[in-house]
Parts: C-alpha cells; structure tokens; sequence
C-alpha cells in the first residue's frame, strides 16, 4: 500500500476517483475521528488516504505520495466545508481565522506544519494546480513507487461531474452516495479562489506564518501557483515589537467583564502570537513582569491568578508583599462585621461609603502603586524602556504604569461612570474619570469593545476617530453551546432552589443599573395575566449596592422570584441553555456578554433597546423600553406565548453568535498593536 496524503480541501478526493474511474484502483482512508470507522482491512487496499501527520501513521515504511495546493485556496475551502456541512450557521470569517490559526493543533497541524513535515516524507509531491490541469500526467507519477494498469481516458471525471454526479469517494465514506451532500463536499476545485475570498487581514496573517513555505513550493503573494520556486531559508529582518500589558484585574475575586475580557484575551493571544515571530508580549502585575507564553489561562479562569515567584523579576519579588495591606484592610472589615450587631455595624459602613476615608485610601492606594512602580523602574529601567507599547485593559488602572512615558492602548469597556453617575458610588464615578483623565492627558489609543462605546467616547470626550479602535467581546463558544449541560442540570437546578417550571433567566450583579426593579414588576404582571402560566423568573447574581431598597421594592419574597445569589461559572451554561429566555433589561451596556452567551447556548433574549444592546443581540431578541414595565411585559409574553418567533429567534441567536469570537478579538487586537508601533 501507499500513502495517498494531503491537507484537507487540497484535492485528494478529486485524486481518489480518477485512480478508481480512469484505472480501477479502489481505495481506503485511515483517520483518527472517533465518530466514523475505520476499514478493518484499510491496508489491503493499494491506496490509503490520510490528513493525519506521518508521525501519526503505522507502517512509517510505507511510500507516499502528497498533494499540496494553495494554502490559501485550502483554508478557503476548509472555512465554507465548516460553515455548509460541518456546522452550518457558523460564521465564514471566524471559520477561517480558526483554520489559519489551528489553535492546540487542530486541522491536522495547520496548514504550514502539515505541508512542511509531509514535503520532508512524501516519495512524490503533486501540486493540485497541475492535477486539475493534467490529472493523468500527475496520476501516472505513481509508476514510480507503484504498478498502474492502462488508463481508460474515456472514463476521465472531472470537479463539475463529481459534484453533480455520484463520486465513488467524496462526501463521507465511499458508500454514502448521496447527491446534495456530494455537490456541496466538491465546491469549485478553482485555483486562485482566495482571491475574491480572503481577507485581507487573514491573508496577512497566514502568510506572515506560511510565506516562505508557500514560496518554496512554488507560490506566490499576488500570483498564486507559479512553479518556480525559492528557498524557504529568510531571515527576519524586522525590529522586534514588544508590548506590556498590565493585568493585575487577573488577581481579582471578582470575575467581572474586564477580568472575563482580560481571561480570554491573554489565553488566545499567545497563538496569534505565533504567527508574528517579530512580536513579543508581556504582562505586567503590581511589580512582576512575565511572558505572555509562561501565562496559565486556565487557572486563570477558574480563579485569582498568583504569579509564580520563578517568573517573577528580582525587584517584583522584593515588593511581593507591599499590597497586603489592602487584604489586611478586607479582613479587619469582615471581621468587624462578624462581631458588631447590625444596628451598630450599618450605621458605621454608612459612615465609612459617605465620609472621606475611602478617598483617603485610594489616595494611599495610588501613591503606593506609584512608588512600587518607580522602584521599580529604577531597578528595570532599560527593560521598561524595551517596550514600544502598554496596554491597560481598565481605565481604573492607570496609575500603575502611568510614569512611563511610552504610547498607551487603554480598553475602555463602558461609559456608566459618566452617563450613569447616580448608578455608581461616588468612590468609582472618581477613580474611573480619574483613570480617563490620565488616560486622556497621555493622549492614549482607546480601545473600545462596542460601536456604542466607541460612539460614547468619541462624544463625551472628543477623541479623535483615528485614535478610537474597535475589538469586540465574544462568548466562550467551548464553554456556551446548545444543550450544553442537559445531564447535570437536575443537580443545578435543585442545588439552587430552581422549581421544575419554565423560566425566565435574569443574571447580573444586583445593583439600580441592571433595571431589576422593572423586570421583576413586568414579570408579576405578566403573571396576572397569565395565571394558568406556572413560569417563574430565576435571578442570578450576587448583590451590588443599594441593595436593601430594591429588595424591599421588587417583593423578594415572592414564591415565582428565585434568586439565587452568586452562581459558579461551571452552572451557567446550564441554566442559560435550559432558560425559555434571558431577561437583560438594562439602562446601559458597554457590551452585555450574558446576552450573547444566552444565545451561544441557542437561547433568546430580552433586551435593553439602548446602548449595545441591539448591536450584540440583532434579531436574535425583542428590544424592551428599561423604563417601560409595559414594554418589558408584553416582551415576556410574547417570547413565551408565541412559539413560532421563539424558535425562529432560538436559531437566529446561535448564528449570530457566531459572528463574534474570541479569536478575532485577540486577532485584531494585535493588528492594533502593530499599526500603533508602526506609526512610530
């Protein structure tokens, strides 16, 4: 037997029926996907086909033949196989930034580590552009390591009639003959597709990984398949681009938006990153320097990260323990609320929200980290001096590295603090126009993650256009998907007192913003008119500010309101994909990631009509007025009532949530990190 291997989308199926039609050879297919089988007796057959790697084959002795084909031209082709067949309603551009990036080695390697290892085995090498255009004089190549019959050019396919016809091999295993599902597997067989297809920022990121490969097999950057090749050994000439990103929210408790934003970005940074070689970056927490690759994204998800003292440096390890005075300030609180009774503790926290201490602790807090950084600085100053760019993923937090005189990029997530200041303590609308201020005074690049919040800087603060970047949030689609969970939603549901009823879902840290007050007085209402209707709503989340009144307005005690108090992330993808709905009518949001996880599990949403709101949801929901109970309520009604436009929008929410990901906002994050140093 030998070897039939090749990327997938690269011809190897069009290959497999000329041998069979044209010389009568059958073949077979070797793989590792646990959701097919394999030939008991694969290698019987004189041809075995395979996408897997060599080192993933048995018999390594065995000859082999390879079929390479424009990596653009495959990835193209990958991304249109996913979004029509694999998984349909997924979305073509965020397909194909996958199959370029090939994150943890999927799609076989990716296309640059598949073609190289397969190029330095492979007996013979077949470029797919010459076998459309001469199929038998590269099919008759096999002579070489194989006995072939006489052709029987009368017999000779071709992409047009395997697509409308009925291959032999092709969509699926060779006895699954079925038409529409062959005429979608072979799309065009086109070379130079890309084209008219590819963007050209993917195109920019794929060939800054695969470039010098494809140029040694003969492809070029504007011409595509020319044949003449040039040697794959270029050195890279260009500066290094270093960026420090300061990341300190990645220790916080609280698993917030920014801490979420900041979770994602770093564990998908580090495989765009390797595609840029002239690229480096680096974290940055109170003092300790480390790179982005020795970052643990998972643990980062599932908790406060602590930095390792191996990775940190020398002066990070001497000032390890200068912020424990801020823990010690929580326990002695915690303490002091354990031991006085409430009617002595609650005048006192009173007192200490309205009096001057909290400014005079963030005064202590900002001269601190203040001089932590300068010593800091002194000690590092040729490593600080290094970077060309920081990044500071909160506003709040500026003041960490604000006495570097370097280009800033600054996320800005939302505007409440300025739109919405009676929705926030006086202690946060200051530290965040504080943050803005230094940001705004080091003429920083903003990075918002909405059109809204775009918008919202841009009028509030002037901000030239051009200094304004968009990089949208995305929901964690390993995570939140349809029916996700299902087994071990009896368990979450008891284990939060939620009752075998349909339900509403509200999730939201409970504070005035999220609008609560009116959602819950739209459901009681709803339920006045619906009395048959057993729905309850279920509200997760753990208390804000101004709690106690709104308790007190919402009637909490109401056997059709669950709440459920703070909820593990492990349990929400559950109870999303179990909600009739999301109720998320909120005054304002920079973004609303719990709207687009609800629809990543297919569940619809109720939303705010403001702000981002409409631009996440799009038709994936019905827009509701947050100071309109009204409006609130005949949405209710509507989305559970009307059945018909609740499945329709169950599909439209998957689909758009798959416009958004994570990947692309780490990819064009990065493309804001080169055009800022380019300008320099």
């Amino acid at each position: 037997m030998i070897w039939l291997a090749s990327f997938p989308r690269s011809g190897n199926t069009f290959f497999r029926n000329v041998l069979y039609e044209v010389y009568g050879i059958a073949s077979s297919t070797f793989h590792m996907d646990p959701n097919r089988d394999v030939d008991a007796g694969f290698a019987e057959f004189p041809v075995v086909k395979t996408h897997l790697l060599p080192g993933q084959l048995p018999f390594p002795e065995a000859k082999s033949v390879y079929i390479v084909r424009d990596g653009r031209d495959s990835l193209v082709s990958i991304a249109h196989h996913r979004k029509d067949i694999v998984e349909p309603g997924t979305d073509f551009y965020n397909n194909l930034l996958e199959a370029i990036l090939s994150p943890g080695g999927s799609n076989f390697g990716g296309w640059p580590e598949n073609v190289r290892q397969w190029v330095n085995k492979a007996d013979i090498l077949i470029h797919f552009e010459d076998l459309v255009r001469d199929p038998i004089t590269q099919v008759e190549r096999l002579r070489e390591i194989m006995d072939l019959p006489q052709p029987d050019l009368s017999k000779l396919p071709t992409f047009q009639k395997l697509k409308f016809g009925d291959p032999q091999y092709g969509a699926g295993k060779p006895e699954q003959k079925h038409l529409e599902l062959a005429k979608r597997h072979f799309r065009k067989g086109k070379i130079g597709g890309w084209q008219n297809e590819m963007p050209e920022d993917l195109e920019d990121l794929f060939w800054n990984q695969g470039g010098n490969l494809m140029q040694s097999l003969g492809y070029s950057r504007t011409s595509g398949y020319t044949g003449s090749p040039i040697s794959e050994e270029q050195a890279i000439n260009q500066p290094l681009k270093k960026v420090l990103i300061e990341t300190a929210k990645l220790s916080s408790k609280d698993n917030d938006g920014v801490r979420r934003y900041l979770v994602e970005l770093t564990e998908h940074l580090p495989q765009i990153l390797s595609h840029y070689p002239d690229m480096q970056i680096d974290l940055y927490d109170r003092g300790f320097i480390k790179k982005l690759q020795a970052h643990k994204p998972d643990t980062a998800a599932s908790g406060p990260v602590k930095f390792s003292r191996k990775d940190l440096s020398e002066e990070g390890k001497k000032l390890e323990g200068e912020f424990t005075y801020e823990k010690g300030l929580l326990l002695l609180k915690a303490g002091i609320h354990k031991i006085l009774p409430g009617f002595i503790y609650d005048p006192l926290a009173d007192f200490y929200r309205t009096g001057p201490f909290r400014k005079m602790l963030s005064a202590v807090r900002f001269w601190r980290a203040r001089k932590m950084l300068g010593d800091f600085q002194q000690v590092n100053k040729e490593l600080l001096d290094s970077y060309d760019l920081i990044h500071v993923p909160l506003p709040q937090n500026m003041h960490r590295l604000e006495i570097l005189d370097k280009p800033f990029l600054v996320t800005v997530h939302d505007l409440t603090h300025k739109l919405f200041p009676e929705y926030h303590t006086p202690e946060n609308v200051d530290l965040a126009e504080k943050g803005m201020q230094k940001a705004l005074q080091k003429q920083a690049n903003l990075l918002a993650i909405s059109q809204a919040t775009a918008r919202d800087i841009q009028q509030e603060y002037q901000v030239p256009p051009d200094r304004i970047h968009l990089t949208l949030e995305a929901a964690n689609g390993g995570k939140f998907y349809p029916h996700v969970g299902d087994a071990d939603f009896p368990a979450i549901r008891e284990l939060y007192g939620i009752p075998e009823n349909p339900y509403l879902l509200c999730l939201s840290t409970i504070e005035p913003r999220k609008n609560l007050k009116n959602t819950v007085q739209a459901f009681l209402q709803f339920k006045e008119r619906n009395p048959s209707l057993e729905h309850t709503l279920v509200i997760c989340g753990k208390k804000g500010w101004k709690t106690e009144q709104l308790f007190e307005e919402i009637h909490a005690d109401s056997d059709q309101i669950i709440f459920t108090g703070f909820v593990d992330d492990d349990h929400l993808p559950a109870l999303y994909a179990n909600a009739r709905a999301l109720c998320y009518v909120s005054y304002y949001e920079g973004f609303g990631l719990p709207l687009l996880e609800a629809m990543s599990c297919g569940t619809p949403v109720i939303y705010g009509n403001n702000s981002s709101m409409p631009e996440v949801v799009g038709p994936a929901g019905l827009p509701a007025e947050p100071d309109q109970v009204e409006s609130i309520c005949r949405q209710m009604e509507r989305m559970i009532q009307d059945e018909t436009a609740w499945k329709e929008m169950s599909a439209l929410a998957r689909k758009q949530a798959n416009t958004f990901s994570w990947w692309k906002t780490a990819f064009d994050t990065v493309k804001v990190y080169r055009k800022l140093i380019d300008k320099q």
